[in-house]
């Protein structure tokens, strides 16, 4: 499911998303229901919905295994679908740079090592 390209913030209709969801892992209806612990005819009245509560679509996730939110994410604009990458993309780098001075230290250690 896309974002509407002239509203690419709207919300998409959570009924259809958790639907289309169910249908790409192959899984019965059934199936999640029993996994909820829920009525079958809970799950179809959730296909109308046009939004669910955040306990709902945690159980679903649980159910589907499969992180439902960070789908939902993909509905927000860029700009905001990045803004706790930042610091983890940095923590990253830094350790990353921590790495690669470990190596060369290594590297010097092991000249050291063979010139004995």
């Amino acid at each position: 499911m896309k974002t509407n390209p002239t509203n690419p913030a709207k919300l998409p209709h959570m009924g259809t998303f958790i639907k289309n969801k169910i249908e790409e892992h192959n899984t019965t209806y059934a199936e999640i229901a029993r996994r909820m612990n829920v009525h079958q005819s809970t799950i179809h009245g959730y296909f109308s919905q046009e939004t669910l509560q955040t306990k709902v679509l945690w159980k679903l996730s649980q159910a589907l295994n499969h992180n439902l939110f960070t789908d939902v994410i993909q509905f927000l604009p860029e700009t905001l679908q990045n803004t706790n990458k930042t610091s983890f993309q940095q923590t990253i780098q830094t350790q990353q740079q921590e790495i690669n001075d470990l190596k060369k230290e290594i590297l010097i250690y092991k000249e050291i090592l063979n010139k004995r």
